[in-house]
């Protein structure tokens, strides 16, 4: 492989800010892992998991942030369901003696026969605790690496797979766009000249509906022919135009964290189409600068997606 093969292989690929991965690990307890994200400007990341592995929140974030993911609104969730026969549940005396004196209360305020049952007591918040089993949490770690480490993959694979999808149809409107763009610059010289005309016809007709008599100077006629054709001229807006469409290509093959970038540029495009738009008076280049938009349109799309 040539070094400019292997540095191009070694590019960080195009991803998509949406994603999502799910995995399962075991080994006599399970856990299942899922990652999944959506849009967003910046990066925010959401951990959900049982309180009592509070203290796995940092690693995941560690292990998040060491996946490289810049942008995008994150949620990671993990389930535990233990398989073994610790732990277990107790009644909390306390809180069912309270509860069951509020009962009796109410039911004798509103004469019921019978009073309020035990059973009717047993779901209320604090009569039942839950006693976790002792657990190893570098164990309860190593088997939650390894489910999430195997969702993270399937996500990032997910994200990398749209990217490259939305790299494609970035380039195919860009192809188009070019098109366009040559197009316009083959008919601007035709246009500009026929604009330099009519703006000379006019001042002609203007000059003739006053009765003007007196000669012309042909000074003041070429110095606003000159400021009419600087109106109307749009090679700077083609050559702009083609620099935009290269720097767009360099930052999808530079790949990684490509939105930001991608949009800015998307909106120079509009800039300067819009611009040429304004600037030519032609039916040719107004039908073509009129399906460009749509064409950006479809690009700033794509892009709002990419990370």
């Amino acid at each position: 492989m040539s070094l400019s093969a292997a540095s191009k292989s070694k590019q960080p690929p195009v991803r998509s800010m949406t994603g999502y991965g799910r995995a399962v690990a075991e080994d006599g307890r399970k856990v299942t892992a899922e990652v999944r994200s959506v849009n967003g400007r910046f990066f925010k990341l959401n951990v959900k998991l049982p309180g009592r592995y509070g203290t796995l929140e940092d690693r995941i974030k560690t292990l998040i942030n060491e996946l490289g993911v810049k942008r995008g609104s994150i949620d990671v969730n993990l389930f535990f369901e233990d398989g073994s026969e610790e732990g277990g549940s107790e009644l909390n005396e306390r809180a069912l003696a309270a509860y069951a004196k509020q009962a009796g209360k109410i039911a004798k305020k509103l004469k019921l026969k019978g009073g309020v049952p035990l059973a009717a007591l047993m779901n209320l918040p604090g009569v039942v605790k839950r006693i976790d089993a002792k657990e190893d949490i570098e164990q309860v770690w190593e088997l939650s690496h390894k489910a999430l480490q195997g969702a993270l993959d399937q996500f990032n694979q997910m994200r990398e797979k749209e990217g490259a999808s939305m790299a494609a149809d970035i380039r195919a409107q860009l192809a188009k766009l070019a098109e366009h763009r040559v197009a316009i610059g083959t008919v601007a010289p035709e246009a500009l000249k026929s604009s330099v005309q009519r703006f000379k016809e006019r001042i002609q007709k203007l000059l003739a509906d006053s009765n003007v008599n007196a000669p012309l100077n042909n000074d003041v006629i070429e110095r606003e022919t000159v400021l009419a054709t600087d109106r109307t001229d749009v090679s700077e807006e083609l050559a702009r135009l083609e620099s935009h469409f290269q720097q767009m290509e360099t930052t999808i093959v530079e790949g990684g964290e490509t939105g930001k970038k991608l949009d800015f540029l998307t909106q120079e495009l509009f800039r300067e189409t819009n611009t040429i738009g304004s600037k030519a008076n032609d039916d040719r280049i107004t039908y073509r600068v009129v399906d460009m938009k749509g064409l950006i349109e479809k690009i700033r799309e794509q892009v709002q997606n990419l990370e």
